[in-house]
């Protein structure tokens, strides 16, 4: 059967009779042109029938291209072999290339494709048109890819430093990867740097994919790229990260350390497989970024006195709250660098570490491999710390020891996920903590969240409306942003905290050790000097920091300023 001509197959199938095949040769012959495009333009047949026909014929699978040809594969094969024989190289399977053809019995096209890669070849079926059209996207990258950055900066060079131990994967990520592809993901990054983004969303749709920046906690479209780009960006960043290039069926994470001329930047790379293809999340660290003075984060005169308070104590426990994103890390960053001095030790337990701090021990737990906040912080206490900060109470082991570790002398910093202040303390009673551990060694709980400030390029003045003046004074002037080139339009740039902070006074800790309930326990603070999230925020809209309707979407607000 493999030594049969393509004409030959079809006519045995009963697709087309002798007399349409010979008809179709003379004038492939006489114009130079491939036998199965005649017979289409001739309408005897469509470039469907014919291939599933030889699929079926010659017991060979029959493909559609899509966007997952695997680039390590494509690299075997170059383009002038591709263009001659009118086929592309799907996927390496060990020492086998699969490879789709328009013409599967073209014996020199299998002999020169064995020829060049070494490789014994594995025949699939497909039409001209895909065939065509994925040489065109795949080999000839490069006009598209400029076109697809216009106006992203390309003067720069995205460098990925690959750490000791990783130093034998070099080979593989040379091969595994094209120019045009690199250019593109570069651009991505440096783009996303530029416009001060922490996140990158790469997420595949229907028939585009959506490129997708996270800038001051808001997500914003940057652009719309082609549906086949999808593919080999995720093969490339999944190759820098040190990912399973071939898995695309299940979740993974992975890290890229890169350098963009003096500066160095730590990517969290997360890919998750959806319906249209896998998107990918890059989170942007910057390991070297000075960590905010307390004096950056947003704090009122009160509220400092009061932080003051309860981080200058030689012992016990600051939680610091709120939801992800809310800015936590960056205040235990600043708290503890308020602190630190060359006359005590401090020891941080993080995960992952996100800033470097000088004179200071950063331990990274690892969950994988068993290493906890828990089992790190057993073996960090036997480390003669002064201070420790701990990344998050996650279960009732971290807690209790972290309590334990301040009644014997340390400072502890730590985060919890709740929505006020107050309830913190019952977060920690359903922890199993006992009240009255808790209201012996807690020092104090910081509530934040983080809105943005108002452009101070395209800040102006406006009287509130009908839904905004019963949180003020009468004839109270706001401000807002009309939106500009510096803020992308937005109207913000930048952002600030919102906080509330309990400090633990006589009162407090009697009612929480005798387990009252959280209501008393939020008037006692309130009775002694509390500030509550939304009138710190008011306070901020007033003096022309934030706007109303930015302070609402991260706190709830009711007239009674409660």
């Amino acid at each position: 059967m493999a030594v049969k001509k393509i004409g030959e197959i079809l006519v045995e199938s009963g697709l087309l009779s002798r007399d349409q095949v010979e008809e179709a040769l003379k004038e492939s012959r006489r114009k130079g042109r491939r036998l199965g495009s005649v017979l289409v333009n001739k309408g005897y047949a469509t470039e469907m029938d014919i291939a599933q026909t030889l699929s079926f014929q010659l017991s060979m699978p029959f493909v559609e291209i899509d966007s997952a040809i695997d680039p390590e594969a494509l690299k075997l094969v170059p383009e002038s072999i591709s263009k001659k024989y009118l086929l592309i190289p799907l996927s390496r399977d060990g020492k086998a290339l699969n490879v789709a053809m328009s013409d599967p019995l073209n014996l020199n096209a299998i002999d020169d494709l064995r020829f060049s890669t070494g490789l014994e070849i594995q025949p699939h079926v497909a039409t001209i048109a895909d065939v065509s059209t994925a040489i065109n996207r795949y080999y000839r990258l490069n006009e598209p890819i400029e076109n697809l950055v216009h106006g992203m900066k390309k003067d720069q060079y995205v460098e990925v430093v690959h750490e000791p131990e990783f130093d034998d994967l070099s080979n593989f990520i040379q091969k595994s990867t094209t120019p045009p592809i690199i250019k593109m993901v570069d651009s991505i990054i440096i783009q996303a740097v530029d416009l001060r983004a922490s996140d990158i969303h790469i997420e595949p749709q229907d028939n585009l994919v959506k490129l997708r920046f996270r800038i001051d906690g808001i997500m914003r479209d940057v652009m719309q790229l082609p549906r086949w780009v999808n593919g080999p960006a995720v093969s490339r960043i999944k190759v820098m990260a040190k990912m399973d290039i071939a898995e695309r069926r299940v979740p993974q994470d992975g890290r890229i350390k890169v350098r963009l001329g003096k500066k160095s930047l730590d990517l969290r790379v997360s890919t998750l497989p959806t319906q249209y293809g896998e998107t990918v999340v890059m989170r942007l660290l910057d390991p070297k970024g000075a960590a905010l003075g307390l004096d950056k984060l947003g704090f009122s005169k009160s509220d400092s006195k009061r932080l003051l308070n309860i981080i200058s104590r030689p012992q016990g426990v600051v939680i610091v709250t709120g939801p992800t994103g809310s800015g936590k890390t960056s205040s235990l960053y600043a708290m503890v660098s308020h602190v630190k001095n060359e006359r005590i030790s401090v020891v941080t337990i993080e995960d992952p570490i996100e800033y470097e701090l000088r004179d200071v021990s950063q331990v990274a737990v690892n969950e994988k491999a068993g290493l906890t906040f828990a089992h790190v912080l057993r073996s960090v206490l036997r480390q003669d710390p002064d201070v420790i900060l701990i990344g998050e109470m996650r279960d009732e082991e971290t807690a209790l020891i972290s309590h334990q570790a301040s009644m014997t002398g340390h400072l502890v910093f730590s985060t919890l996920h709740t929505n006020d202040a107050v309830s913190s303390v019952t977060r920690l009673r359903n922890m199993g903590i006992p009240g009255y551990m808790v209201a012996s060694a807690l020092n104090g709980i910081v509530a934040q969240r983080l809105v943005r400030r108002i452009c101070d390029h395209c800040k102006a003045q406006y009287a509130p409306g009908p839904d905004e003046a019963g949180y003020f004074p009468p004839r109270t002037k706001l401000f807002r942003g009309k939106g500009c080139g510096r803020c992308g339009g937005s109207g913000f740039y930048g952002r600030t905290g919102v906080f509330e902070i309990l400090v633990m006074d006589r009162k407090a800790r009697k009612l929480i050790s005798s387990e009252a309930p959280e209501e008393e326990i939020y008037a006692a603070a309130l009775e002694g000097g509390m500030v509550t999230l939304q009138k710190d925020g008011i306070q901020k809209v007033l003096a022309g920091v934030t706007t109303l309707d930015e302070l609402g979407r991260v706190v709830y607000l009711n007239e009674d300023g409660e």
